[in-house]
């Protein structure tokens, strides 16, 4: 490839990029990545074919993602697509089979919180990382049987890590299930009454529930611990804004 053959790459792998992370236009970045990898000899760029495998697990096409994870010889994320795909037994065999790493130590837990089981439990760490981002792939891909059994285990998860309320809390309220979500924030604030972030979140559920008095309190609440969070007093502008043209 020449100079500026390589230039218009990087500036075309840029834009794909936008598209699937600013943008969240998956199919764009999709199709984009595609043409990027067959016309410009990039067939074997593993950064793009791992870049168009989340575009397509982003885009909810589980197979077409679980495909390029199988190819690259991703073995934890191919098995949390066939989880995703409802594939349970098939992410199991896989997880147990792969070599033991942070990934799939969190995986078998996954597993064993799915099942209702305790065999495998989560580490503070895993928690942090991982809880809420893969609760909000299952509310996605609309298996909310996992969901309702790893909620079920929330006070485990709890003991371990005492933001696991608010991470399942901030899953539920992002992808659709605010009214699910309060009664997690309610637990994280009795449990971290400190804790500026999940007064946010409670201002959040408030400004949905048309409670903006309530939200409003919130909101300051949280600007009190931590002055600095740009967030809260962005939406405590828009609140306030809304009352006053109420």
């Amino acid at each position: 490839m020449s100079q500026t053959d390589i230039i218009n790459s990087l500036n075309t792998m840029y834009e794909a990029r936008k598209e699937l992370l600013i943008k969240k236009n998956y199919a764009n970045s999709i199709k984009t990545l595609i043409e990027l990898i067959s016309y410009k000899n990039l067939s074997n760029n593993d950064f793009l074919k791992n870049t168009l495998a989340l575009a397509y697990l982003e885009n909810k096409d589980y197979s077409e993602a679980a495909k390029i994870y199988y190819e690259l010889d991703q073995k934890y994320q191919a098995g949390f697509c066939e989880l995703l795909m409802g594939n349970i037994d098939t992410a199991r065999d896989i997880w147990y089979k792969i070599p033991e790493s942070e990934a799939s130590c969190w995986g078998k837990s996954l597993l064993d919180l799915i099942d209702l089981k305790k065999n495998y439990l989560p580490t503070f760490i895993q928690i942090r990382n991982h809880l809420e981002c893969d609760l909000g792939y299952f509310i996605q891909a609309d298996r909310l049987e996992y969901v309702e059994n790893i909620t079920k285990c929330s006070d485990i998860l709890a003991s371990i890590n005492p933001e696991a309320y608010k991470f399942i809390g901030k899953a539920l309220l992002n992808n659709g299930f605010a009214n699910l979500s309060i009664n997690y924030f309610l637990k994280s604030q009795r449990l971290i009454p400190q804790d500026s972030e999940n007064y946010y979140h409670l201002g959040q559920y408030s400004c949905l529930a048309g409670a903006y008095e309530e939200g409003k309190e919130m909101l300051n609440h949280c600007l009190l611990l931590n002055q600095y969070y740009v967030p809260a007093r962005n939406l405590l502008e828009k609140i306030e804004a809304k009352i006053k043209n109420s």
